[in-house]
């Protein structure tokens, strides 16, 4: 098995497996074209991880999101370049919490953007907060474990960016996100918004003031009978939506659609 082959190939998965086993990230300037017995060997055994639909990213345990790379596992969802669009929006504000923050990504990426921003990451799972903290280093962020807003102060926060579980419960989806990817971070109930409309309701009952920004699908946003913005992600999918707090008017049997 050479080195030179691999590259030829042009498969962008194939050639993160080979920066991963000969611990590179240059690897076009190698002279040696051949892999070691032990290098060999360790590449057939990723890649036949790779060819039963594992995620590049599980196996390196990397993923790279907007200007940064992420330590990820199975423990916390792969960030999705999409997400990516929400950046300069939420570099707006002061004080910024991210809910189901996961990995932290994008929490993480704003206060490497603007370190004068307040970041707090939050997710109800303990092992998502343990990838966030270790993706953290010496930033100065905080972690807390929380269902939703329950064990949050929301006391000079204005700003609440959520990427909550949204897929709905009976929905196929392709084997390397059913079979790899952690359920609780992605199946949202029967219509998807089971956590959304529970977090959207909470801000309200707590008379919160700040904005909410929420990623979903455009069927799930058309769902959401409340004054909000949509914005668009980097394809020209309705991805997001911003709710200003207080939400006013606010009639809970007309806030959303069935």
């Amino acid at each position: 098995m050479k080195i030179k082959e691999i590259l030829k190939t042009n498969n962008n998965d194939l050639i993160e497996l080979l920066k991963y086993v000969l611990k590179k990230e240059n690897i076009y300037s190698i002279k040696e074209d051949k892999l070691t017995l032990g290098e060999k060997e360790l590449f057939k055994k990723l890649k036949k991880k790779l060819l039963n639909n594992m995620p590049i990213e599980y196996i390196t345990k990397k993923a790279y999101f907007y200007k940064s790379e992420f330590m990820v596992n199975r423990d916390v969802l792969i960030p999705r370049t999409e997400t990516e669009t929400i950046i300069p929006y939420l570099l707006q504000y002061k004080n910024l919490i991210d809910i189901g923050c996961g990995s932290g990504a994008v929490g993480i990426s704003i206060k490497k953007e603007n370190p004068n921003i307040n970041v707090v990451l939050s997710d109800i799972s303990k092992k998502a907060l343990n990838i966030a903290k270790i993706n953290i280093g010496n930033l100065d962020i905080k972690l807390i474990q929380s269902d939703l807003t329950s064990k949050i102060n929301l006391e000079n926060t204005d700003c609440i960016f959520a990427n909550l579980p949204y897929i709905k419960d009976k929905e196929l989806l392709p084997q390397s996100v059913f079979k790899y990817e952690p359920h609780i971070a992605l199946f949202g109930g029967k219509d998807g918004l089971f956590y959304i409309k529970n977090l959207i309701l909470e801000l309200h009952n707590k008379k919160w003031r700040g904005s909410l920004f929420l990623e979903m699908d455009d069927v799930q946003i058309k769902k959401i009978n409340i004054k909000k913005t949509i914005i668009k992600d980097q394809f020209g999918f309705n991805r997001f939506i911003k709710i200003d707090y207080p939400i006013l008017p606010f009639n809970i049997d007309m806030a959303f659609c069935n």
